[in-house]
């Protein structure tokens, strides 16, 4: 089980672990794997929340021996279980987000984000993007400027003039 101790970050492991759970890469990621130079401490990923979705990442995710990191900052783990899968892809609060460590490094659950909107909303404008036997449904370059502008913070201001230059390519 992963400790507080340094966890190296292999998001490319998580990918390929999570290939069989419908999903969308947002966040620092994405714009990662749109081309963004930035660099990115945690994978984020957005799943499908129907009861299907959520066993197989159940399954994925007690492989990659995880534990949730709860609450911010304090250091404290907690076991990862489906019956919290699921009560957080239901919960209205929060933003109904898991952050949680993974024996290849830190992963955040979106089930919805901060305005709302969850994976049904955004897969119709996102990219499916393949290399090798990796393929990856990856957030849209539009609604990923328009949230990294909503939320605001200095990463995401930081990474937004990059965004704009390639979208504009």
């Amino acid at each position: 089980m992963p400790s507080r101790d340094f966890v190296e970050f292999d998001p490319l492991r998580i990918l390929s672990e999570l290939r069989d759970v419908d999903h969308i890469v947002v966040g620092g990621f994405a714009a990662v794997l749109h081309g963004s130079p930035t660099v990115t401490a945690d994978l984020d990923v957005m799943p499908r929340a129907d009861e299907q979705n959520i066993a197989l990442l159940n399954d994925v995710l007690a492989g990659l021996d995880t534990v949730v990191r709860e609450p911010r900052r304090s250091g404290r783990q907690i076991p990862l279980t489906a019956e919290l899968l699921r009560q957080t892809a239901r919960s209205k609060e929060g933003g109904g987000q898991l952050r949680l460590l993974t024996s290849a490094g830190p992963l955040d659950v979106l089930w919805r984000l901060h305005d709302g909107r969850g994976y049904e909303d955004l897969v119709g404008g996102s990219q499916l993007l393949e290399e090798d036997d990796l393929r990856l449904r990856v957030m849209g370059i539009d609604d990923l400027i328009a949230v990294k502008a909503a939320i605001g913070r200095p990463q995401d201001r930081a990474v937004l003039p990059y965004l704009r230059e390639i979208r504009r390519r």
